[in-house]
């Protein structure tokens, strides 16, 4: 392809991933944010990262990672039902399954390499008000009176906070779990919403940041609870066995939206990530289906003889099989494990303990989970 620029909108970990994967390909790009670093920089969110999304990382930071924390197991149950299974790293002869890093540390240090990388120019604060497309190019206009033209324009800014709503809100804490080891996750399905456990970046003992998806009012009744109301009703969702709760801090709880955009493609622009789909957080898989968007984009622009919009089709029919299966996936589980149905109940502990029992299929889960479905 030309020297030409690809314009990429928004600089957080997805979009400043796309352009140091063109960069390693030998496409120029430039990134447009809303947000100053520092901004960006203020994000607490935690992301689960898969082993795949790991070793993609690792090859564009090396030592410049950052602090991780690391999952060797992740224990999968049912409130009230019989039935539970381990994914373990042990299962494919490695420690890790997965880790998480906070956003802001992810943010700056992919931001350190891409201020250095020659291919990569970034704007920021700059703020996109317009986007025009003409037959053989893209006009971005942006709030200082500027317009940056490309050949292509990448949308990389996330999901929009006003798009469709599941009337489901995440319910957010970290808590102390005696009798937990530090690197095991925990995907626990009560009536009330999956409720996850994952390990904290650079956290000592028992400290685990809880995810509990629940119905919207559910959770705002839930956020006002005592600390000794709280933490007993996650003790009883959890039960004994896995772990004593023996500290919950500040709760907070934040709407999810759920959208699959049906195409990937409208000309000369294309979408990636959350942009592309945002998915229940149940399994932890949205900014991993985001990494693997931004490598077969990046793959399928360095194919490109001319002009690039030739190869943007190909980008969207090699996502299509890896969208559709996780997000199918992600979507069912909740409604699956909340179903009260006597059929239903005994078939979900049957196929846990299956899972348990059969090493086999746990790889071909676990390879879904860490790796997307190959093409």
């Amino acid at each position: 392809m030309s020297d030409d620029r690809v314009a990429i909108l928004g600089a957080g970990p997805i979009g400043l991933a796309c352009a140091l994967l063109l960069s390693t390909r030998g496409i120029k790009s430039q990134l447009i944010d809303a947000r100053s670093l520092e901004q960006a920089r203020q994000d607490r969110r935690l992301l689960a990262l898969s082993r795949g999304t790991m070793e993609l990382l690792g090859g564009l930071l090396g030592p410049a990672f950052g602090s991780v924390g690391r999952i060797f197991e992740v224990h999968v149950s049912s409130s009230g039902q019989f039935g539970a299974t381990r994914l373990t790293g042990r299962d494919f002869g490695s420690d890790a399954l997965g880790a998480t890093i906070w956003y802001a540390d992810l943010v700056q240090a992919l931001a350190r390499v891409a201020d250095a990388d020659p291919n990569i120019a970034i704007r920021r604060p700059c703020r996109v008000i317009d986007v025009e497309q003409s037959r053989d190019a893209v006009l971005i206009r942006l709030d200082d009176s500027r317009c940056v033209e490309a050949p292509i324009a990448i949308n990389a800014e996330g999901s929009n906070a006003n798009g469709p709503s599941c009337s489901s809100a995440a319910l957010l804490a970290e808590l102390d779990v005696d009798g937990l080891p530090s690197g095991t996750a925990v995907e626990r399905f009560t009536r009330d919403g999956p409720l996850a456990l994952l390990p904290l970046p650079a956290a000592a003992g028992a400290r685990k940041s809880m995810i509990w998806c629940l119905d919207h009012d559910i959770a705002l009744q839930r956020l006002a609870w005592s600390d000794a109301e709280f933490t007993g009703k996650i003790q009883a969702m959890l039960g004994a066995r896995i772990g004593r709760v023996t500290w919950a801090g500040p709760r907070s709880a934040f709407p999810l939206v759920e959208q699959r955009r049906a195409r990937l493609r409208e000309h000369r622009l294309v979408y990636i990530g959350n942009a592309a789909q945002s998915l229940h957080p149940v399994a932890g898989q949205g900014f991993n289906l985001g990494m693997r968007d931004c490598v077969c984009l990046a793959d399928s622009l360095a194919q490109a003889t001319g002009d690039p919009i030739k190869t943007l089709s190909r980008y969207e029919a090699v996502r299509k099989a890896d969208r559709f299966a996780i997000s199918r996936f992600t979507g069912a589980l909740p409604g699956l494990f909340a179903s009260r149905r006597a059929p239903v109940v005994v078939a979900r502990s049957i196929a846990l303990v299956a899972f348990d029992l059969a090493p086999a299929l746990r790889r071909n889960l676990s390879s879904i989970l860490m790796f997307g479905v190959r093409h």
